[in-house]
């Protein structure tokens, strides 16, 4: 006969654990005032958290979590707290990989938002909460502090791998060269796992019956749906399962999203180092993709632009929010097309020469949706926005996975097979011409570069169609 653990002991083990994941936690803390003690309590900062906890998953468990962690707000002993569940067969040694349940308590919720995660993504909850309570920039600065510690969990050599996989130079006159192009590529597989998060709700449903990945199109033959991105970043094989889930998203489309992402899956041999900091990514990126209601391009932007500091290396400035939306506004005139005849605004064509991480774009998409908004949540517009109207082109391969991204969550839904975001070279191709980015505009003939997937030149980032030149646009939005 099994002995059942003691909610107390399960108590300290968590506390333990939160610890080692770098967080001050505490078992079992008497708060000044108050009779009832805190099960766990976590500093950061000034902010207390409290984690009040029960032993079982069931309905009256939960319920019981809930009213003491309401209760730890009201007493005004933390600034939020945590409803924590363990599984009845809770050990010492099952307690690192359990499947706790647990939901965020903050004063203003109506009902309970459960979530199911190791101990790991807990700590990542716990960790962005402070932020969650403030505004993007906060949230964007939690990735890109989980990313840094990513980063220090790879050798030198992996930091390389993952460079050179993406094409991504190192940034030189600094004490370790190979830091900001490994946590650049480690951004493409966070943002890849964000917008994976977002299609889970939606997969089951969308089972391919052609299979994108074959030319001539072939009828699809593999299992569905996908593992999601909780289970890939809760996985042993977390690269594995990664690459073969997305792998099979890419018979349905999402090339430009997905396949880069597993082109720096597949940039390191496995082993416990690169495994460790995937993991560390896909977590982060999800209590990231789980905090914010709707991941907007201006959240998307801001998170490229803390991340990846790159005004210095490749003349990248963020064009923020009210900006773009003032542009857009002025560009894109109500009388400038039947906005009720779809075929109308299929013939519209606007560009961004410098489109970053596609915020002018996704601006000039929600434009059209504010003229007529009977066009809002329409899929059909969706594809017809991302596949012929809206262009982007940008020097920085990152910047342009990012802007798909961004385009791809105008309708996480849509299945589309070709976006017009393309790679501009800045710098001496092979045959010794010096390319000049999105300045040849002026010539018509920018030189483009693929998406890193094995293809010829010059070929849309999803690595399909091959491209001569510029497309003629009616609207050209930029920041100068």
């Amino acid at each position: 006969m099994t002995t059942r653990e003691h909610e107390h002991t399960l108590n300290v083990w968590l506390g333990e654990e939160l610890q080692r994941f770098g967080l001050d936690a505490k078992s079992e803390r008497i708060v000044s005032g108050n009779r009832r003690r805190i099960d766990v309590s976590v500093r950061i900062g000034n902010a207390t958290i409290a984690l009040e906890a029960e032993h079982g998953q069931s309905h009256a468990k939960q319920a019981d979590a809930i009213r003491d962690a309401d209760a730890r707000l009201a007493q005004g002993a933390a600034v939020c707290a945590v409803a924590v569940c363990y599984p009845d067969d809770t050990t010492r040694d099952s307690l690192p990989a359990a499947q706790l349940l647990w939901t965020v308590r903050d004063g203003s919720e109506s009902v309970a938002d459960w979530t199911t995660g190791s101990v790991a993504r807990l700590a990542s909850v716990i960790r962005l909460i402070p932020a969650r309570m403030g505004d993007p920039d906060a949230i964007a600065k939690v990735l890109s502090d989980g990313l840094d510690l990513a980063v220090r969990r790879i050798s030198e050599s992996q930091k390389l791998m993952l460079a050179r996989a993406l094409d991504l130079p190192k940034k030189d006159k600094v004490r370790n060269p190979w830091d900001a192009p490994a946590k650049r590529a480690l951004l493409v597989v966070a943002t890849a796992v964000m917008f994976h998060s977002r299609l889970d709700v939606h997969l089951g449903g969308m089972a391919p019956k052609q299979d994108n990945r074959f030319t001539p199109l072939q009828p699809f033959t593999g299992n569905w749906p996908p593992l999601s991105a909780n289970r890939c970043a809760d996985s042993g094989a977390v690269m594995a399962d990664f690459r073969e889930a997305w792998n099979l998203i890419l018979a349905l489309d999402y090339k430009p999203i997905f396949q880069t992402g597993r082109v720096a899956l597949s940039a390191c041999p496995p082993d416990p180092a690169i495994s460790a900091a995937i993991r560390a990514t896909a977590q982060a990126a999800l209590v990231v993709s789980e905090n914010i209601a709707s991941l907007r391009h201006d959240l998307l932007g801001r998170i490229f632009h803390t991340v990846l500091h790159t005004a210095r290396y490749d003349g990248s400035f963020y064009t923020t929010t009210p900006a773009a939306t003032l542009l857009s506004a002025l560009a894109i005139a109500e009388d400038m097309c039947d906005w009720d005849d779809p075929a109308a605004i299929a013939r519209l064509r606007i560009t961004d020469p410098a489109c970053g991480t596609g915020t002018l774009l996704m601006a000039a998409a929600e434009r059209i949706k504010d003229i007529n908004p009977r066009l809002q949540d329409n899929p059909d517009l969706a594809a017809i926005l991302i596949e012929r109207v809206l262009s982007g082109y940008d020097i920085n391969l990152t910047a342009t996975h990012m802007a798909a991204t961004t385009l791809g969550l105008l309708s996480p839904t849509t299945q589309f097979q070709k976006m017009k975001i393309w790679r501009t070279l800045l710098g001496v191709d092979e045959e010794g011409m010096a390319r000049l980015g999105s300045l040849e505009f002026l010539d018509d003939k920018p030189m483009l570069l693929p998406w890193p997937n094995g293809t010829a030149k010059a070929t849309q980032v999803n690595g399909d169609a091959a491209a001569a030149m510029a497309e003629p646009s009616d609207v050209v939005l930029m920041n100068p």
